[in-house]
């Protein structure tokens, strides 16, 4: 390491952006599944993750496509807080839903 230089290792960077995804969405961290890579000197992260919804006996909540782009906002905010990186983009890909809430018996 380079004084006052960190260097992170790609499978770190991974690890931390699927924590982050998992706060932002709403589900667990081991369902998502990250990729990160470099674009011209920045982090272009690429997320595949089930999002969390609310039943739909609860209303409806907000929009799909809004509440992805606002997580993959937060998402690259945090990740760039975190690391000190430059995140150029986060690619989001939702591949279910897992409902929040549970049925009263």
């Amino acid at each position: 390491m380079t004084a006052g230089r960190d260097r992170f290792e790609r499978i770190a960077l991974e690890h931390l952006a699927r924590a982050v995804a998992a706060d932002a969405l709403g589900v667990g961290a081991t369902d998502i599944s990250a990729r990160v890579r470099d674009e011209s000197g920045a982090l272009a992260v690429r997320l595949t993750t089930p999002v969390a919804v609310r039943s739909l006996r609860s209303g409806a909540g907000e929009p799909l496509a809004a509440r992805l782009t606002d997580a993959g906002t937060r998402i690259r905010e945090r990740l760039a807080e975190l690391t000190g990186l430059e995140v150029a983009r986060v690619d989001l890909r939702a591949t279910g839903a897992v409902i929040t809430e549970r049925r009263v018996r």
